[in-house]
């Protein structure tokens, strides 16, 4: 159901001249099973057009939306994941990843700073090193930038935003060649390479569209 109604919330968003959404290999994203979708973090709208994608996505939540008199029995009912105990929140994520569901992660924990660099935590890397699963990367972007970190929600450019979601090719954890470490170096490194992986994919479209 929130799938849906996140699908007729970004087609109403496109009518209205609002938004161009530029997608690619998006089928892939219809299409997946149990894998973890890594993605950046431009905007406040990232996880609203990623689950209109993913029909049956799982994702972390802040406590403070789980615990929420208005929204909490919605994720709660969805099954998303509370952040709210750090300690269970990989074995959680593993357990959804086994129980076939794609679950969505944005490693940056919060959304990019506009003109920064991408800073990723570890989180995501010690899901992946645990369950095995796939990683799925998506790459998002949106020009002009629009409900980025520190802009009010209410505060929309005054020309239409064109969002860009692309699907990239599967990652084996096994190709990123950490798994001789301890588990902490071993997250760390897959981290570090995240974030690279990401920040090349961004400079390359980047220099591609301009």
């Amino acid at each position: 159901m929130i799938h849906k109604f996140f699908g007729i919330f970004v087609r109403f968003m496109r009518h209205l001249g609002i938004m161009r959404l530029d997608m690619q290999n998006v089928e892939a994203l219809r299409k997946t099973g149990p894998v973890i979708v890594v993605a950046n973090h431009p905007t406040l709208i990232d996880v609203v057009v990623l689950i209109s994608c993913i029909p049956y996505a799982n994702c972390i939540v802040k406590s403070t939306l789980w615990k929420n008199p208005f929204y909490g029995s919605v994720v709660r009912a969805a099954g998303y994941i509370s952040n709210d105990d750090p300690d269970a929140l990989i074995d959680d994520c593993v357990a959804s990843l086994d129980d076939g569901t794609p679950l969505i992660i944005f490693p940056e924990g919060t959304r990019t700073v506009p003109g920064q660099p991408l800073r990723f935590v570890r989180g995501a890397a010690h899901i992946a090193l645990k369950s095995r699963a796939a990683i799925q990367p998506v790459v998002l972007q949106c020009d002009p930038p629009t409900l980025a970190k520190g802009e009010k929600w209410y505060k929309i450019p005054p020309k239409r935003f064109r969002f860009s979601i692309r699907a990239r090719p599967l990652l084996d954890v096994a190709g990123f060649n950490v798994d001789s470490e301890p588990s902490g170096i071993a997250a760390r490194k897959l981290t570090e390479q995240l974030e690279g992986y990401f920040t090349r994919e961004l400079m390359t479209h980047e220099r591609a569209i301009a």
